[in-house]
């Protein structure tokens, strides 16, 4: 993993080391500005990527990617006062191409915001990268209380999901909580299902 602030990328290593993991690397640093997980000047590629990106981020350097030289311009620049589409381009940029798959936690914007980002989502659709939407329930992180949405992306779908998008509203599916909500694992096994099944 990658990760620009100290605290945070000190949290990563401390919560994979509590969890008996300890075949890791996570580095620090701008991964829009300077991706640390390269091989010459092309991204690395992974089998899985997942993330819980800042949203919305600002200033999050659009001009360097007018000429971006690890090809993660897939299909347009994002804005430069909302970097939500240079996240899921990085990611998928970065996906393997016969098994690459990301799960991206994302703000329900990502959905329907026109402009450039518009653009792109349909540049993503065309390209028939993106498998699944699963809405979530709000208040369900830490660091924000709106709903959010999970976007599964995968380079080469099974050939019954080519041309789909599965949606699953799983906005219901939570325990109330008084500062924060949860899902429980019955939650957790039904969105899976739903994912699995298509239905």
């Amino acid at each position: 993993g990658q990760e620009v602030n100290l605290t945070t990328s000190a949290i990563a290593k401390m919560n994979l080391y509590l969890h008996g993991l300890e075949d890791f690397d996570i580095k620090r640093g701008d991964t829009f500005r300077e991706p640390k997980f390269v091989t010459g000047n092309q991204l690395s590629k992974f089998d899985v990527v997942i993330a819980n990106p800042p949203f919305s981020l600002q200033n999050w350097g659009a001009a360097g990617w007018s000429n971006d030289p690890y090809g993660r311009v897939l299909c347009a620049v994002p804005p430069a006062k909302n970097g939500d589409y240079a996240w899921i381009q990085h990611m998928v940029a970065s996906m393997k191409d016969d098994t690459g798959r990301v799960g991206v936690v994302m703000p329900h914007g990502v959905l329907f915001r026109g402009g450039k980002e518009g653009e792109i989502r349909q540049c993503l659709l065309e390209k028939d990268l993106l498998e699944a939407v699963v809405g979530l329930p709000n208040n369900l992180f830490y660091s924000t209380s709106i709903p959010v949405c999970l976007l599964i992306w995968r380079k080469t779908k099974p050939v019954e999901r080519r041309g789909k998008v599965l949606f699953i509203d799983a906005s219901k599916r939570f325990k109330p909580g008084k500062n924060q909500n949860t899902m429980s694992d019955g939650d957790i096994d039904a969105i899976h299902a739903a994912y699995v099944t298509g239905e």
